[in-house]
């Protein structure tokens, strides 16, 4: 096109061009992006936000010096799940009680009236839980005791009461059995063994003892073990109405369940004690800084302690000793926390003389924080008065003080900037 003598390009041709210099721009644009492209699959490489290297470290922390004592008297023999019967035991010589709730002289047929009836048959029943069946020829006696025996019965009252005139029956064991519940029966003639004078009201009262091929100790159920628990079975007949009449179990419970040791080793306070009869139990502090409190992962901790000598107790009898945290630190009476998931748990033996060490992680996480636990465990027995188990380990004023062992991360260390 031609205007005023000049000429003009067309409008496509203008366009054309300015579409090939964004072209080139746009292409020089990429080529740029190429050359700084992110490899997303690539390790970073970024230290001024990243953390640090976690820095393990382990640390051993001994009891507090003073601050770790044993206290006994928390059961008592019979207030266990079991009773103690021995013969010629290094561990221990005890003789087993047990009362019987009294016997009515009529049955209670409802709750508001009671019929007389007539007694067809006896039995008793006794649970062995554990014996050590490498010992042969174990035979359990059965003695009558004076009706109205009560908590005051001595070692010596027991003892002098079993005579070969006062024996009710034996059990003979297998060597090969180790647990087994018992059922001693009697009925016509045999009855007059489990007679029970007017003058007795009722009340049963028998005294168990053991012999043997060699000294040895077995643990048999007491009043607290449920099914296991000693019962006196009386099989009665009563009648309902004038021409007919029905038979009725009829068993009594245990009144009084209880065992006395010959003798009874005093608590000695320069070491550590956990179980025996009186139960006890012992409470140990230990120092607890403030890294460990405010800035630390815990990953481990471990509790050792060193018996004193070879553990006593019934072979082949594991006794399980726990270590609980206190609730709030009042010495002998220092509630506990009962949530097994926070009990820390070693098994024991017999005769065990080596270092005893075991888990107490979940007990000394309690003890971080602003408003943490105290920094002490408590040590028992478990089940408590019912074994013949009694360990004594070293304490700070024996030279042997209990140990915890702790492996520790500290926190990330983040770099600044």
């Amino acid at each position: 096109m031609t205007i005023r003598g000049h000429t003009i390009r067309s409008d496509m041709s203008a366009v054309s061009g300015l579409q090939r210099r964004m072209t080139a721009a746009l292409l020089a644009g990429l080529l740029g992006l190429a050359g700084c492209e992110e490899r997303l699959t690539a390790p970073a490489n970024c230290p001024q936000l990243c953390p640090g290297r976690i820095e393990v470290r382990d640390t051993v922390l001994d009891a507090v010096p003073l601050a770790d004592s044993s206290y006994e008297g928390y059961y008592t023999a019979g207030q266990g799940s079991s009773l103690r019967v021995s013969y010629q035991f290094p561990a221990s010589e005890d003789r087993a009680v047990i009362r019987f709730v009294a016997r009515p002289d009529s049955y209670p047929f409802s709750t508001d009236s009671v019929v007389p009836y007539t007694l067809d048959s006896m039995a008793l029943q006794l649970s062995l839980l554990f014996r050590d069946s490498t010992v042969k020829d174990l035979r359990i006696y059965l003695y009558r005791l004076p009706a109205r025996i009560d908590s005051t019965i001595t070692f010596l009252d027991a003892d002098t009461a079993f005579t070969p005139a006062n024996i009710i029956d034996s059990i003979l064991v297998d060597d090969s059995v180790v647990a087994r519940k018992f059922t001693v029966r009697f009925q016509g003639a045999d009855t007059t063994r489990l007679g029970i004078p007017a003058g007795d009201s009722g009340i049963l009262s028998m005294g168990v003892q053991l012999r043997a091929a060699q000294g040895t100790g077995i643990r048999i159920g007491g009043p607290t073990a449920g099914a296991s628990a000693p019962s006196f079975v009386n099989y009665v007949t009563i009648p309902l109405t004038d021409t007919t009449s029905a038979q009725r179990v009829w068993s009594r419970s245990v009144y009084l369940g209880t065992f006395r040791s010959q003798t009874v080793p005093a608590l000695d306070p320069s070491v550590l004690t956990v179980g025996g009869v009186p139960s006890a139990r012992s409470l140990i502090h230990f120092p607890w800084p403030a890294y460990l409190k405010d800035s630390a992962q815990l990953l481990r901790a471990t509790l050792e302690l060193t018996p004193t000598a070879p553990i006593p107790g019934l072979t082949g009898d594991t006794a399980r000793l726990e270590s609980r945290a206190v609730l709030v630190d009042l010495g002998s009476k220092s509630p506990t926390i009962s949530d097994f998931n926070f009990i820390g748990v070693a098994k024991i033996e017999a005769g065990e003389a080596d270092t005893v060490s075991f888990e107490v992680l979940r007990q000394v996480v309690l003890w971080q924080g602003a408003i943490g636990r105290p920094p002490a465990l408590m040590l028992g027995l478990s089940p408590e008065a019912s074994s013949f188990t009694r360990a004594t380990f070293g304490s700070t004023r024996a030279g042997q003080a209990p140990r915890l062992r702790i492996t520790y991360a500290l926190q990330f260390p983040f770099e600044v900037p």
